[in-house]
């Protein structure tokens, strides 16, 4: 019975190392893998950041025009000027 249990156990045992060996070197790959997802995506980030900086800025430059446009809309309109029509 004990031998029995032996010729069961050593192949048991041998196709589980088995697995587990060959199930390590695709978690590395998988990990490898990831990495370069993970530090692609940081750049990506990066470049959207300043991307939205540089949105962010022009932003703020219209809004300034426009409130610069709408004074001096203002001013046309305290001295009795009539904006020019639209053709």
């Amino acid at each position: 019975m004990r031998q029995v249990r032996r010729y069961v156990g050593l192949p048991l045992i041998f196709i589980v190392g088995l697995l587990v060996g060959g199930c390590g070197q695709e978690l590395k790959k998988e990990n490898e893998q990831m990495k370069s997802q993970v530090a692609s995506l940081q750049k990506e980030n990066a470049d959207l950041k300043g991307e939205l900086m540089t949105l962010k800025g022009d932003n703020e430059a219209m809004r300034k025009q426009l409130d610069e446009m709408k004074q001096h809309m203002e001013q046309m309109q305290m001295k009795g000027a009539k904006p020019a029509k639209k053709k």
